[in-house]
């Protein structure tokens, strides 16, 4: 189920599998251990101190805390969620405080057994907290933006994203398509790197909110925000390179989904522009 194709047609799945197929398959390696262990242990060195002198329980133990690790930090949280349209939400939490410019992530879910869901953290310019934006994606963004949710469960740490190379770069593009502009928009709040900003979406003011308009042009006044209702789907490797070429930048990343941004990737380094995107692989 790991195939690239089969995965992506059956992520759920695949994501059932490989948690409790790996907790099963973890349990059994424990279960080797002890019955070899005990099938040598004698009077004079019992199974305690048997499973003691056997290295591979220390390399065992190491992959077993390393797979609780984030499920000893699972907690259910508070947030306040902030309905944007019928198509988007923003949900704004305060257990945790991310540095901007970090493109840092957080996972929610409100099964945490079933499946996860991983988005990026913007910080609230009141310096406390942080919030999300989830868009109509799927059965289960549907649930959370038709019935916003006042707590919710997560687990681990906030996580760097692929924008966390930002701080690397003198200037760059940003090019995002739908709820993509999210993972952007700490970039463009800490204002360390200057950006042009290219955002594709289906009716950007009223389906995501005048605070996140005005957030993206208070960064870049000149953006190019593309409203795919009234112009359709834009070419964004034309529009990109332009905006790389007139603007100096040192290189291109984009948020979008995946067939977009590796075609997007490919396109611009086969110009020999330097081209960010997600890597998909979770």
């Amino acid at each position: 189920m790991a195939y690239p194709t089969i995965r992506a047609k059956v992520h759920d799945q695949f994501e059932w599998t490989h948690r409790f197929a790996g907790w099963t398959s973890v349990g059994l390696v424990w279960a080797h251990l002890v019955l070899s262990a005990q099938s040598i242990a004698s009077p004079s060195q019992p199974l305690g101190a048997t499973l003691a002198r056997t290295p591979s329980v220390y390399l065992v133990g190491l992959a077993t805390l390393s797979i609780a690790l984030p499920w000893m930090r699972l907690r259910r949280v508070p947030v306040r969620p902030e309905p944007l349209s019928k198509h988007a939400v923003r949900l704004h939490f305060d257990f945790s405080t991310p540095a901007p410019c970090t493109s840092k992530g957080v996972r929610i879910t409100d099964k945490p057994l079933v499946e996860w869901h991983a988005f990026a953290a913007i910080p609230e310019p009141s310096g406390k907290g942080f919030s999300i934006v989830v868009s109509k994606a799927g059965d289960w963004t549907k649930r959370i933006i038709e019935n916003p949710p006042t707590s919710i469960w997560t687990r681990g740490t906030p996580a760097s994203g692929v924008l966390a190379v930002a701080p690397l770069f003198k200037k760059m593009v940003l090019v995002s398509t739908g709820s993509g502009i999210g993972p952007c928009l700490p970039v463009l709040m800490e204002r360390r790197v200057p950006a042009r900003v290219l955002w594709s979406t289906k009716n950007p003011l009223s389906t995501y909110g005048q605070g996140i308009m005005d957030t993206i042009l208070a960064a870049d006044p000149d953006a190019l925000i593309w409203d795919t209702d009234e112009g359709g789907r834009p070419d964004l490797v034309k529009l990109a390179y332009q905006l790389y070429v007139e603007s100096g930048a040192e290189c291109v990343a984009i948020i979008s989904n995946g067939p977009t941004t590796s075609k997007f990737v490919y396109q611009m380094e086969s110009r020999g522009v330097p081209a960010f995107g997600p890597i998909w692989d979770s």
